[in-house]
């Protein structure tokens, strides 16, 4: 596939993809769910705050730690650490379905990530990177249109017309999924050579200890309960791909290293996505929630848990 007309047509239509995902996966999670069952986790201040310590604080100190101790190109490093700072994905509630764990606190968390990565990326990363600016605006306008947007579309439906919300959910999380597998073959068939010939970089090894630590440091911190453990640690670990391709492409057009740094640890992160989570964390959490007692059994409780 070397055609340059058909590698842009490709690029393209794996960008539209993607958007696409986005909308369908929030607007489905919004007919799915109710305000006060996604605002609920959030109230509980203590893990909030762990989740954030995780997400803002110790994975970009892992990562900046990684950065100095490999001697990584400058694209790589800048990528490595964009993907750091970067928290909340919705491929994070695909997670969180495959592990039967709580989507009500995975999808608030997921917001919630999102919002502060708009406020603290621009603080943290550059003094990271000295040189790298990050306009705040171009973080928010895609967030509000493909993520907040149809999330207040379908809490609304869910809200004013909840029969046709219990009817439309099912297919439109369906429809999401598909696009999902579509947009991450598209970007890693696309990319598939300049991830080969990373090889020897460090840029590989990087990326795969950075999602490792990320899982573990979200584990331990997503505590009470072993549902919040296994949502935390999928939430951390994924940390916010989409965003973190989007800055890439319009912050960093002439540095393809960048791109291809943030697609390095989402071919490391899809592992925890599709093989830690449906067949490890999923028999964990059932069998807390067989056990019973306390979150494990509030979440198993929730909606699509």
């Amino acid at each position: 596939m070397s055609d340059p007309s058909t590698i842009e047509l490709l690029t393209k239509l794996a960008n539209l993809t993607m958007l696409t995902f986005m909308v369908s996966n929030m607007l489905g999670f919004g007919m799915r769910l109710s305000l006060a069952e996604i605002l609920e986790p959030l109230r509980e201040i203590k893990p909030t705050l762990k989740a954030l310590l995780a997400n803002f604080v110790i994975v970009p100190a892992a990562a900046y730690a990684l950065v100095r101790v490999f001697p990584l190109e400058a694209g790589y490093a800048i990528g490595l650490l964009l993907v750091a700072t970067s928290a909340g994905d919705p491929a994070t509630t695909k997670g969180s379905q495959l592990a039967k764990g709580n989507p009500a606190y995975t999808l608030a968390m997921m917001v919630g990530l999102q919002i502060m990565t708009v406020f603290l990326m621009p603080i943290i990363l550059p003094p990271l990177v000295p040189g790298v600016h990050v306009d705040p605006f171009k973080i928010a306008l895609p967030l509000v249109l493909f993520l907040l947007a149809p999330l207040a579309i379908g809490l609304l439906i869910h809200a004013r017309w909840s029969r046709v919300a219990a009817k439309l959910w099912k297919p439109v999380d369906r429809f999401s999924s598909v696009a999902f597998a579509v947009v991450i073959s598209l970007y890693l068939g696309l990319h598939s050579r300049a991830i080969i010939d990373s090889w020897g970089s460090y840029a590989i090894l990087t990326g795969c200890m950075l999602v490792a630590v990320s899982f573990v440091v979200g584990y331990f911190l997503g505590a009470p309960g072993q549902i919040r453990k296994s949502d935390l640690a999928i939430q951390t670990s994924f940390r916010g791909i989409s965003a973190a391709v989007a800055i890439a492409i319009t912050n960093f057009p002439t540095q393809p290293q960048v791109l291809n740094m943030v697609l390095i640890n989402l071919m490391w992160a899809l592992p925890v996505l599709l093989i830690v989570a449906p067949f490890v964390l999923r028999r964990k959490n059932v069998a807390a929630a067989q056990a019973g007692g306390g979150t494990t059994v509030a979440a198993e409780r929730s909606p699509g848990g």
